[in-house]
């Protein structure tokens, strides 16, 4: 883990100060000015104690270590929905929100990048194969899975360290949603992907396939047009 006194750089503060923007005008159309205040407000404090917190995966040599920053974004502002009482389905509804707003934000020049350039998959293999290793006990393991017949090349995470690290704050319920931010991703960077699985659905791994051919896919939202989404902690607590 980071020490307490780690000194959170630069980039990070202005990527964060960035996202708690996108939040703002949201927040504000859904629950007016001053709610957004009050809760922004808190949220940034927040930020201040769980940065500390990610766990060490091996820094940036780690492909892995940029997506469990980037989620840790959203962490803030998801301790304070649910210290609000929101529920696990609205935060959830945020979350895809919150994270669609920034995808188009960013995005826009990273649409001449490639998941099929061989780099991409060279780099991809060796991750996984570093991955396989267990250095870091909060990281992620997953396998590469060679070209198949109806796609270019895949993977399969069978431990996810956005889900150690959420689940570890007492955040689990909330890391299904986070999945579905990948939909919203994908369709704005014109890729075709195959999941059916994933870890935070109550599954035993995220089955990611990158096809060959441009298909129609999910937009992610809402969850139930999700082959993975199982509605595993929407629904459970009914029973």
């Amino acid at each position: 883990m980071n020490e307490a006194g780690v000194k959170m750089p630069i980039k990070i503060r202005i990527l964060f100060s960035i996202s708690v923007s996108l939040q703002r005008k949201m927040l504000r159309e859904r629950y007016g000015k001053k709610k957004a205040y009050i809760w922004l407000k808190r949220s940034r404090e927040i930020f201040k104690s769980v940065y500390p917190k990610i766990p060490d995966i091996g820094g940036k040599e780690n492909m892995m270590y940029k997506n469990l920053v980037l989620a840790t974004f959203l962490m803030p502002i998801s301790i304070v929905m649910k210290e609000e009482g929101l529920s696990t389905r609205e935060i959830g509804e945020n979350i895809f929100n919150f994270s669609k707003g920034a995808f188009n934000f960013f995005l826009p020049l990273a649409k001449r990048l490639s998941y099929s350039r061989k780099s991409q998959i060279d780099k991809m293999k060796l991750a996984a194969e570093e991955s396989l290793l267990r250095r870091y006990p909060a990281d992620w393991v997953f396998e590469f899975v060679e070209r198949g017949e109806d796609y270019l090349y895949g993977y399969d995470i069978r431990e996810c360290g956005i889900h150690k690290f959420w689940k570890s704050q007492g955040l689990e319920e909330l890391v299904p949603y986070l999945c579905l931010t990948d939909w919203a991703k994908w369709e704005l960077l014109g890729i075709s992907v195959d999941r059916t699985k994933t870890i935070a659905n109550g599954h035993d791994v995220c089955d990611f396939r990158y096809c060959r051919e441009k298909k129609e896919c999910p937009s992610g939202w809402p969850p139930e047009s999700n082959v993975e989404w199982t509605g595993k902690f929407e629904w459970g607590k009914k029973k």
